[in-house]
């Protein structure tokens, strides 16, 4: 299954963490892999596996040029902190046209961001969490059984 994933301002500190173990979920899994992402979540994606160990055979994208530079996926995943997120998970949903998953996280949960999401047919998990990658971590892992 081809499984887009998109990653807005990498802020959060859980952020990469947390998307790199949900990368080596869904590779495990045998599933193919593309990304596109705020450049600075680029850079600190790159930072975190010099060796390309979790990144080998993972596509990789600017967040706009995904937009651009549409092909097919079947299932696009967003991690949203802040507006912009879900503006960019929604959009991506509208270009795509495919089956679309968030996980909203961050000190507090925007209720705000989840009812935008489910009122556009975007199945939504939430995580408090910032610091601590472990609520993530679980929503993730349910996430992926949804898959």
């Amino acid at each position: 299954m081809k499984i887009m994933i998109i990653l807005g301002c990498p802020e959060p500190p859980v952020l990469i963490p947390s998307f790199i173990y949900f990368l080596n979920l869904l590779k495990n899994s045998g599933h193919e892999v593309f990304v596109s992402a705020n450049p600075a979540a680029l850079k600190l994606i790159e930072t975190a596996d010099p060796e390309k160990y979790y990144l080998k055979g993972v596509g990789f994208q600017n967040i706009d040029e995904g937009l651009k530079n549409k092909f097919d996926v079947d299932i696009i995943i967003g991690f949203a902190h802040n507006d912009a997120a879900v503006n960019y998970i929604i959009t991506y949903k509208t270009v795509y046209n495919s089956k679309t998953m968030a996980l909203v996280f961050g000190k507090n949960i925007n209720e705000e961001f989840v009812k935008t999401l489910e009122e556009e047919n975007i199945k939504t998990f939430t995580a408090r969490a910032f610091h601590n990658p472990t609520p993530v971590i679980v929503q993730l892992k349910r996430l992926k059984d949804c898959i």
